[in-house]
């Protein structure tokens, strides 16, 4: 099946750039050719723990910009010496993780989530963040949740050039989540992308291509509707449909 990476603008939704992968481990280099060819200066990048590597760091600050990763087993000598950072710090300065703390409480049909976002910047204390170009913030998330009379609890942990105050990073570490639910879902249910069994020469490569092109001028369109309810209307009004096609100014102009 065909593997696509891509690049969204989580703002409007919108997919920038979008890449063949051959295999999953093939993605760290696809991302870094494809930082190397987009004007990223004053953007924030956020990626999958994967992309949490020396080299991809290096090139979102060569052009410009700013990053955070989240860092898992991958990079398993920086996970630790953030974890026991923030263990000397619970111990020794509770008051400087007081100073640097955001919560975050919200819900839904009867389930409570609770994210607690507490940040440190990076001291001499630090050996492995040296490696990582521009690291400024390590930042710990726990994550609580609770449905009905179950509850679950879990910790991560994040690398960021940002000099920002917590508050602000955690908007990015929550926002990069919205790729699975504003593009990936999106293409699977209302494309059913999955569902397609076209495989042969480049079929598979074109139809995608197209219908991310038709994601982001559905989004462009200034309607609140949902993806699906726009797509549903355009079948039936003309007038919608070109605007969708074509630009609204262009057609009320």
């Amino acid at each position: 099946a065909l593997q696509l990476m891509t690049a969204m603008v989580v703002d409007n939704g919108l997919i920038i750039r979008q890449k063949e992968t051959s295999t999953k481990t093939n993605e760290i280099p696809v991302m870094q050719s494809m930082l190397k060819h987009m004007d990223i200066e004053n953007a924030v990048i956020t990626a999958d723990a994967m992309h949490c590597q020396k080299e991809t760091t290096a090139l979102i600050r060569e052009g410009k910009g700013d990053y955070v990763l989240q860092v898992k087993k991958n990079q398993g000598k920086l996970l630790a010496e953030i974890e026991a950072y923030f263990h000397k710090c619970y111990r020794d300065t509770p008051e400087l993780l007081k100073k640097n703390h955001f919560t975050e409480l919200d819900g839904e049909h009867g389930r409570i989530n609770e994210r607690h976002y507490r940040l440190l910047p990076i001291t001499n204390w630090f050996d492995e963040t040296a490696k990582f170009v521009g690291s400024h913030a390590v930042v710990e998330v726990t994550r609580m949740r609770e449905l009905k009379n179950k509850s679950s609890q879990e910790t991560s942990y994040y690398i960021t050039s940002l000099a920002s105050d917590v508050k602000d990073i955690a908007k990015y570490i929550r926002k990069h989540w919205a790729i699975e639910n504003s593009q990936h879902w999106v293409l699977d249910v209302t494309f059913k992308e999955d569902a397609c069994k076209i495989y042969a020469d480049d079929g598979a490569k074109n139809l995608a291509t197209i219908r991310r092109k038709i994601l982001n001028l559905v989004k462009s369109h200034s309607s609140k509707d949902s993806v699906a309810g726009k797509m549903q209307r355009a079948c039936w009004d003309a007038k919608f449909r070109a605007e969708i096609l074509f630009g609204e100014y262009f057609i009320k102009a």
